[in-house]
């Protein structure tokens, strides 16, 4: 169990992720904020009792923001770190 995770991305823009009470089963919070190269339609997404309890996503122009409380399938970092070889 990790209490706080971090992880940054460059890939088609910039990515920030956080993960906070991780655990191979479920994230209390984690937040994604990112800035693309390219610009995309705005766009609202809104999830409750789907893949975490509450969480939602936000686009516009180039800014992405991502909100989920206590996920049940969590973002696993690791893997990102693996997979981009940082």
């Amino acid at each position: 169990m990790k209490l706080i995770d971090v992880h940054y991305q460059e890939d088609y823009g910039h990515e920030w992720y956080l993960n906070l009470f991780c655990t191979r089963k479920f994230n209390l919070y984690q937040f994604e904020v990112g800035w693309a190269k390219y610009s995309c339609r705005p766009l609202i997404l809104m999830n409750i009792f789907g893949e975490s309890l509450f969480g939602f996503s936000i686009s516009a122009y180039k800014l992405h923001l991502s909100f989920d409380l206590f996920a049940y399938y969590p973002r696993q970092l690791d893997e990102f770190r693996n997979y981009c070889g940082n």
